[in-house]
């Protein structure tokens, strides 16, 4: 029995091809193929750099988007009808860009996409602009995930070469601030090479690399008000939220003892909290109260 071939694949696909034509970006479109069969380059030789730590996502030491897809549908052919023969297969998945770049002027703007994505895409799709640059990311906590932590140049990069693009009010910083750089603005002529770090959601059990304030928005404790209170009150009120804290650090003198949860009375005082894991915290505290 004939079919009306259009109808079947019109109801698989409920889109146009002008609107699915628009999923990928003006750039990306061009050179799509040659990014899905592009190889990354050795290891780059060893270079002097400048390292700029972002304000925020302070080191523990002091959202995950899924990425798209297009998908291919193929139509079979009623049994009998021959098959044209083509010279180039089609491949059944198409990944988009992992990252996203806006030109303006004399910069481009760079923003994470596919923050899943093999470190090795990121460095394809900027060599494929001419631009030296390796991108990684690393576990933040909740609140700054899709952040910057961290910017590294080569020796000679001008200060406006490689530079953060900010959003107002998109995170706390460790500072107080709200100015949360969400993406790096880079030269269209930069000639040097960089290393970018943007945060990620952590996995579980995974510990945080960089964190924003324990009581910043989206941290797990907004809004609580925890210095100089006893610790057998801050854990029953952390309990409730499903936090616990598998390490303390407690003041012997000058250095910073690392304690375990069995080693710290109830009735000792919390002097300082951050960000630890997934429903995590480490707590700084002490026999009596903080006078700070």
């Amino acid at each position: 029995m004939n079919r009306d071939i259009d109808t079947l694949i019109g109801r698989l696909a409920p889109i146009s091809d002008d609107q699915a034509g628009r999923l990928l970006p003006d750039e990306t479109a061009a050179d799509l193929a040659d990014r899905i069969t592009a190889t990354a380059p050795g290891p780059a030789a060893p270079r002097r750099r400048r390292r700029v730590l972002m304000t925020v996502g302070l080191p523990l030491a002091t959202a995950a988007a899924a990425s798209a897809a297009v998908a291919v549908v193929v139509a079979r052919d009623e049994p009998g009808t021959p098959r044209p023969r083509t010279s180039a297969q089609v491949s059944p998945l198409i990944r988009l860009a992992a990252l996203s770049f806006t030109a303006e002027g004399d910069h481009i703007d760079v923003r994470v996409r596919d923050p899943l994505a093999d470190p090795k895409r990121y460095h394809t799709e900027f060599k494929a602009r001419g631009l030296d640059v390796r991108l990684s990311l690393v576990p933040v906590s909740p609140s700054i995930v899709g952040t910057v932590v961290m910017e590294s140049t080569s020796e000679g990069t001008g200060a406006d070469d490689v530079t953060a693009i900010t959003a107002k009010g998109a995170c706390e910083s460790g500072g107080g601030g709200d100015d949360c750089p969400v993406g790096v603005r880079i030269r269209t002529d930069f000639k040097g090479s960089a290393e970018i770090v943007f945060g990620r959601a952590a996995r579980p059990g995974e510990q945080y690399t960089s964190t924003a304030p324990v009581t910043a928005p989206g941290e797990v404790m907004h809004g609580m008000a925890y210095r100089n209170r006893r610790v057998g009150e801050m854990l029953a009120a952390l309990k409730k939220r499903n936090v616990t804290v598998p390490e303390y650090r407690a003041m012997d003198g000058n250095v910073s003892k690392d304690l375990r949860p069995d080693q710290v009375p109830p009735t000792w005082y919390v002097h300082d909290a951050t960000p630890w894991a997934k429903n995590q915290v480490l707590m700084f505290v002490g026999p009596e109260p903080s006078r700070s």
